[in-house]
């Protein structure tokens, strides 16, 4: 038995949802990409998803969108990828947001969904 790591990611940038397809294997994982943050929710509520990853160009630029996300997704684990080079992580109100930078290689993106999905998930066989 295997187990799929189900992925939402909000961007409008193309390129940044095609690296992330390929950066991850859509094998391991079923990745749904929406470029409107009112169908990452509208998904989120029809379908449980594991992570959600939100592109942006500067991590201030959606502060106000994070704060919605933290209090409607009730604890999804958040991946904010940035063009910040310093990876880290913070505490929300109910979700708890893993900053990266959005051109990550493969294996530091895997690393980072590891630590997400160890974080965040018990998982018993």
């Amino acid at each position: 038995m295997s187990l799929v790591c189900k992925i939402v990611v909000y961007t409008s940038d193309e390129n940044f949802a095609k690296r992330v397809k390929e950066n991850l294997g859509e094998e391991r994982f079923i990745i749904k990409v929406f470029d409107l943050f009112s169908d990452v929710v509208k998904s989120l509520q029809e379908e449980l998803h594991d992570i959600l990853i939100v592109e942006t160009n500067f991590p201030n630029e959606v502060e106000g969108l994070l704060k919605v996300a933290d209090n409607i997704l009730y604890g999804i684990p958040i991946i904010v990828a940035c063009d910040d080079k310093t990876f880290k992580v913070e505490e929300g109100n109910n979700s708890r947001f893993y900053f990266i930078n959005k051109f990550a290689n493969a294996e530091e993106w895997l690393t980072l969904l590891k630590l997400v999905i160890n974080e965040n998930y018990l998982i018993t066989l």
